[in-house]
Formats: C-alpha cells, structure tokens, sequence
C-alpha cells in the first residue's frame, strides 16, 4: 500500500508541474482517464465548479428516466443502510452523467464534496475528469477512484465507487455510486453497489417488457428469484429481445444473443416448452454449449395472454386456495402470499381486474401494496403500461397539469399515458380536491379535455390507488370528494400488516434467499424475528434480513446475527423524539437508538453496534432527552 501511495503522489507531482506522468504507475483505467481528462483540456489543479443543470433541464432529465428513479428509490435507501458508516453518500447518475437522486450522511452533505454532488451536476470524465460515476459510463464497468487518483485535486479528498445499470438491450439505463471521505479500499461496498445495480436493472427489465415473455434462468434452482438470475425477454417470435448481464455470463461462448431464435440457444423449441413455461413449471433445458440451466416464466401480460391462447380451459384448483385458472396461478407465483385470509382477500382479484373494475388497497407503509397494485395491472390484460404515481411527490400547483397534460405538451400526461393501461395513484387521499373532481368526472365518461388545444381525449384507464388510512377516514377530514371515493372503491383490497400475516416465516425466508442464494435463518432467529411488532412491515423485514444476511458467517442467519438489529425492551411511542414521533417505523428505530445509548453507555458504543454515524445518534438524542448525550 506504502509503494503504491508513493507512486500516485509521485504521478501527481508530474501531472500537476508537467502536464505528464510516468506509465505504470497507476493502476490501468485510472492512468487511461488522466489521459482522456488531458486530452479534454482540463487542468488538474482548477477549481471544482457546480456544474448543475437549471431546473427545466434537471425535470426533463427526471421525466426522461422516472423508471430508473422509481425502481432505484428502494435500492438506494437499503445500500445507504448497509453501508451505514459516517461521511459518505449514494447516488443514482442518469446515461448522460446527471445525478438524479441522493441520499447523503449529515456528515459528508456539510463537506466541499457533498455540496459538490447534489442533484442536477454533472459527473462526466469531460467536464470533471477521472471520478468514479465518469469512468464507469466511459468504460461501461464497474470503477473505483480513491483519493488522488481522481483527475482535479479539489476531489482528492473522496473515494467513489460505482456499477453501470444496463437495459438489456446494451445500452447503459444509468449509474450507481457511493461515496465516502475514507481513502481505504473498500470491496465489501464495491460488491453491495454491484449488488443493488444487478438488482435495479432486473427490475427494469421486467418492468419494460410487461408485453414480451420474460424468462429467468439460472445453473442452480435454488438460485431462481435472486439478484444472481439470468433474464431472458422474448419477442412475439421466441427470437432474444433483451438479455441482462448475468445471463450473458451463463451464455458466455454462444455468439450472437441478440435476434437470436431460442432454439439456437436451447436444444428445445420454445413452442415445445411453453405451455408448461406459462403453467408456472421450472424445467431443465440445456443450452447449444451443453450446459444445464434452470428455466421459468415471469408472471406478466403477455406471459397470461399466451397461456390463454395456447390453455383456454380452466386448469384443476390450485394448491393454494387461489384461483384455479392457469393465468391466474401464474400471477401469484412470484410471490409469498400462504396467509389464508389474505389469500381469501385477494382471490377474487383477477376477476375484478379483468373487468376493469377500480381496484382499491388500503395498508400500512411497506405491506405490498404495490405489488398488489402490479399483480392487478397484469391481470387486466390491457395492452398499455402500468403507470405510477405518488400523490404525496406532486409538485404544489402542478397536479392537474401532471394528471391531463401541459398546454405546451401535447402528448402529456399520466391520464394520457396510462389510456390503455393502468394508472396506479399511490396515497390517493392526497390529491388536492380540484384533480380529484376532474378524475371522477373521466371516471364516469371516459373522457377529458386536453388544457393545451382543449381537444377532447377519449379513454379511461383501468384504476388502483392505495391509501394507508381508510378511505372513510379522509372523507370525514374533508380531504377525499364522495364522487371519487365511491368510483374508486370497486374492488377493496385491505393488506394486513406483517406483525398479523401467519406467513411471517415464508416471507422471511424468501428475503434471507433473495439476500443470499442458498441462505437459511435458524429457528431460534425466526422466533426472535417474530417478537418485534414490525412497523415498517415488508420494507423493515426485508433491511433487518439483509443486514443480518451481511454478517452471516455460515449458511443461515442466526440469533445472534438478529439479535443487535431488533429492540430488546418495547418503550412508549412518546419517547422517541419529536421529528419521528406520528411515523410508527421512525419511532421504532428511534426508540431502538435510544435503547442502545442507555444499554451500551455511551454514544460511541451505540453508533458502532447499530452501525450508524454518532451525528445521526446524537440527532435522535438531541430532540428528545439531551441528558442522554453527556
């Protein structure tokens, strides 16, 4: 390590006095984007500058990739978790270099670097030289930059480290990044970055083929559902459309991926095997390299559609209480659902989608409802997208315009873009009451004016909306119209929270395989699992799993691995501090922090056993019992 820092400080002293620096010196990419940042002009030692989009740019840059920002949210919250260090910060960079979304450490965001990165600056190799999210949409790899390997010294204080997000189709959908003020190698936060890129280009690869068959494939069964599966997405002919990373690697000596029929890759026709594919069978099939794979179907339309055509009858009951037909098993295949009374609930759900009927679900944050909102979109058959929307994240005075279009945009629209599909309006009740007249009225005809030419757009989209209150409940507050709440409650779906599911134990074990192929939790884990009231529901399972599942030394996740992440003694709602208290998954983790602080006797020894930064210790302290921070 002495030898190679000597190297870079010598390599810098000739950049910065000479304009020049001797090869070898620094490891291969790095030496070859100093070359590219020379031969862009750049100075390595001017000034960082802002560099940020104006905000009608930075919006068109969000709209263009709102796909990759809605399914990157997630990830970028569970990697901020896991990283859980201090001075450091993850960010999501569109195909063109823009940071599009951050989530930074009250530490780092007060730094040079942190108000450097922020949302609408540009990070590609011309304009700020070598830096991590440059490199990799320059090299289309994975990049790591330390210190003074980047290019301007004003960055050499940061480590970056980011994984390219592919569309499957070659091109790249976008970047990931974490950041940090540590200049050590850090390959455990390489790999988790790599894993929540492979993770967030999974599912944009599903999410942007709702219309073609989609097939994960892996060596190993088991393996099947996990972030290490190939996909495989098929256009109307069974020739390869798209293809992710991972299954390039299992089909690493077949030339030619792309157009290819699927029997050039497979030693079967596909027309061979996919009524068994679309009846929800995992088969064996070898590849044209003799290599024995894995194979499923993914439940969406056109997986429903082509069973439907090729199996019009009803097939025998299903095992599992839910509906018996093939299209319909094939829809809840996908996921954990053995909790009787949810499986009653949620029986008659295909059925009510199909006939279009306004599907509504009420639950806590984090209990699925999305996934219910998708299971119901594919159900539909309807042959345009599933469109989402988060009534909370519109913009004030900008809802209606978001809904049926800007004057000047004559395509516009999420009533506009969802015509021939399902419009999913996530937190309904927030919808400001003029949207929600004017969404009633499309309901009832089928019919709006365009705000633009005021021409008359036909078509109403097949609705599901979500709400963690009752419907009755925002009525009664004023904030729900009665014309839309009884248009929108046709068909009620009222998801239980995880504390209440008699699944618990499956749910958890498809996170802790989903984490780490192969990985099982020990009963005596499961048990402790099941002691915690879990106000974060599937969302809070699936963190405590995954940073269990991190520390895991052997091939299940023990008590003792559970134990540090889970409360041990319940305290009162009131105690936690005034900033989380109302929010039930904040109180929880307040409470907890506040718990370790006493437990363990000091902040210190509780930021290091929950993993967290003491600043954001002392934030939960500070707000609610300062005695505790002395």
């Amino acid at each position: 390590m002495e030898l190679q820092t000597t190297a870079l400080m010598r390599a810098r002293h000739m950049l910065e006095s000479q304009g020049r620096f001797p090869g070898g010196a620094l490891p291969g990419e790095i030496s070859d984007s100093w070359l590219r940042s020379l031969s862009s002009g750049l100075d390595p030692l001017a000034r960082a500058e802002r560099l940020v989009l104006g905000d009608t740019d930075f919006r068109t840059a969000q709209d263009r990739h709102a796909d990759l920002i809605r399914f990157a949210r997630p990830e970028l919250e569970l990697l901020f978790d896991q990283i859980a260090g201090s001075n450091f910060m993850i960010a999501l960079g569109s195909p063109e270099g823009v940071v599009l979304e951050t989530l930074s450490d009250t530490q780092f965001a007060e730094t040079d670097a942190g108000r450097t990165v922020v949302p609408g600056s540009v990070w590609t190799e011309e304009l700020r030289g070598t830096n991590a999210l440059g490199l990799c949409l320059t090299t289309r790899r994975p990049a790591q930059v330390y210190g003074g390997e980047h290019f301007l010294r004003a960055h050499s204080d940061v480590s970056c480290i980011s994984a390219p997000i592919f569309d499957g189709r070659g091109a790249l959908a976008g970047v990931l990044d974490a950041s940090s003020r540590s200049t050590v190698r850090q390959q455990h936060t390489a790999a988790l970055v790599q894993m929540s890129a492979s993770n967030i280009e999974n599912c944009l690869i599903r999410s942007a083929h709702d219309q073609r068959i989609v097939l994960q494939f892996h060596p190993r069964p088991e393996y099947l559902g996990t972030l290490s599966v190939g996909m495989l997405v098929l256009e109307e002919d069974f020739t390869i459309h798209a293809i992710n990373r991972k299954g390039e690697v299992f089909l690493a000596g077949i030339s030619r991926l792309h157009g290819a029929s699927f029997d050039a890759i497979f030693e079967r026709r596909f027309e061979d095997v996919a009524l068994r594919l679309m009846q929800g069978e995992t088969l064996r099939l070898r590849d044209r390299m003799g290599s024995a794979v894995s194979v499923r179907c993914i439940a969406n339309r056109a997986s429903f559609a082509l069973a439907m055509r090729m199996a019009p009858r009803a097939a025998p009951e299903s095992p599992r209480g839910l509906p018996a037909a093939d299209e319909d098993r094939n829809l809840f295949r996908d996921v954990v659902i053995e909790d009787e009374a949810l499986v009653r609930t949620l029986r008659r759900l295909p059925e009510a989608a199909r006939q279009g009927t306004p599907v509504f679900i009420r639950g806590e944050t984090g209990t699925g409802k999305e996934i219910v909102a998708r299971l119901a979109h594919a159900a539909s058959a309807r042959g345009g997208p599933f469109v989402a929307v988060d009534a909370r994240m519109l913009p004030p005075g900008d809802a209606e315009a978001a809904f049926f279009g800007r004057p000047s945009e004559a395509g516009s629209g999420l009533l506009a873009q969802a015509a021939k599909g399902t419009l999913f309006v996530d937190e309904v009740t927030r919808l400001p009451l003029s949207v929600q007249a004017a969404l009633a009225r499309v309901l009832d005809v089928g019919e709006y004016r365009h705000p633009g030419d005021g021409s008359l757009r036909k078509g109403a989209p097949f609705l599901v909306t979500t709400s963690t209150e009752t419907l009755a409940a925002a009525l009664q507050d004023g904030r729900l119209l009665p014309g839309l709440r009884f248009r929108i409650e046709g068909f009620a779906v009222d998801l239980p929270p995880l504390r209440d599911r008699s699944d618990f134990d499956a749910l958890a074990r498809r996170f802790s395989h989903s984490a780490r192929a192969g990985l099982g939790i020990e009963p005596e884990a499961l048990a402790r699992l099941r002691l915690h009231d879990w106000p974060g529901n599937l969302h809070e399972l699936r963190l405590v799993i995954a940073q269990a599942a991190a520390s895991a030394a052997g091939s299940a996740i023990t008590a003792a691995e559970v134990d540090p992440l889970l409360p041990e003694v319940a305290t009162k709602a009131e105690d936690a501090c005034g900033q989380c208290a109302g929010v039930p998954w904040k109180e929880s983790q307040c409470r907890t922090i506040r718990d370790a602080v006493g437990r363990l006797g000091g902040v210190a020894q509780a930021a290091r056993s929950l993993g967290m930064s003491r600043t954001t210790v002392y934030k939960h302290l500070t707000a609610a019992a300062p005695g505790l921070a002395h």
